[in-house]
């Protein structure tokens, strides 16, 4: 059984499959109830600088952002991007963690990142964002 922190540049290129989740202490919420979106992020990292999409579900945009490396303590990513949904147009800022990684008699566990997510309303920015959890893992 080994625990593996991947944290070298270029960790981040590829592809991932997204997932986001609606942010609740309610012990009695479910999954399907907390589920937002499933989609891809293709990112490409260069000099710890990274740009990108997410696509899927009718919605794709662009992201950018940076990817930081720490010894012995791992890697993070932060990006931004804006979508235009039903017209409307948002921005959102993501950060996550790419969490240490499990292997187990042959069986490893794929790069994931863990993070939070903020969709926010630049035409009204003093209405409250979207806030939202997510896992992306890589594919």
């Amino acid at each position: 059984m080994t625990l593996t922190l991947n944290a070298q540049p270029g960790t981040f290129t590829g592809k991932w499959v997204y997932r986001s989740f609606s942010v609740s202490s309610k012990p009695g919420d479910t999954l399907a109830k907390l589920a937002l979106g499933l989609n891809e992020l293709e990112l490409t990292e260069q000099n710890g600088r990274i740009v990108g999409k997410r696509i899927g579900q009718g919605v794709n945009y662009d992201l950018s952002g940076i990817a930081r490396y720490i010894a012995k303590q791992g890697a993070t990513i932060r990006l931004t991007g804006q979508a235009t949904i039903s017209g409307k147009t948002y921005n959102y800022d993501y950060f996550g963690y790419l969490i240490p990684a499990w292997s187990v008699n042959g069986a490893a566990q794929p790069d994931t990142i863990m993070g939070t997510v903020l969709r926010s309303d630049p035409a009204n920015p003093s209405d409250a964002p979207l806030i939202a959890s997510f896992a992306a893992t890589r594919e």
